[in-house]
């Protein structure tokens, strides 16, 4: 003999679904403004490499031209530099707003950083 089917599995792959496209769509807003975190490091990063090679004022240029570039609030422009003979500090603070859906507003607050021997 056979069963019939009940349909409660079919139920269950929905649901799922739902919560999975739910996820992706919130997290395609809040994705790209975390994105443009990891992007700003990555310049850092790359900043603090040459850093034999550059003043602190030409690093301080670049960096701000490159958040400004990427979109990022204005006080991820204010790049600080504190560089001794053997290390090289490069960090900024900035509050992003994180856009979500539904006008849904969170703010966070971030601190790219990056330390590197030079």
């Amino acid at each position: 003999m056979r069963r019939a089917a009940s349909g409660a599995s079919r139920l269950g792959c929905i649901i799922q679904l739902a919560i999975l496209v739910t996820i992706i769509y919130f997290g395609m807003y809040a994705g790209q403004d975390l994105l443009d975190y990891y992007r700003l490091r990555d310049a850092m990063k790359q900043e603090a490499r040459f850093a034999k090679l550059r003043t602190d004022t030409q690093i301080k240029d670049r960096l701000r031209s490159f958040a400004d570039s990427v979109g990022l609030p204005a006080e991820a422009q204010d790049v600080n530099i504190v560089r001794d003979e053997s290390t090289i500090h490069i960090w900024s603070e900035y509050d992003q707003p994180l856009r979500l859906p539904f006008d849904i507003q969170k703010s966070v607050h971030l601190r790219p950083s990056v330390e590197q021997r030079l």
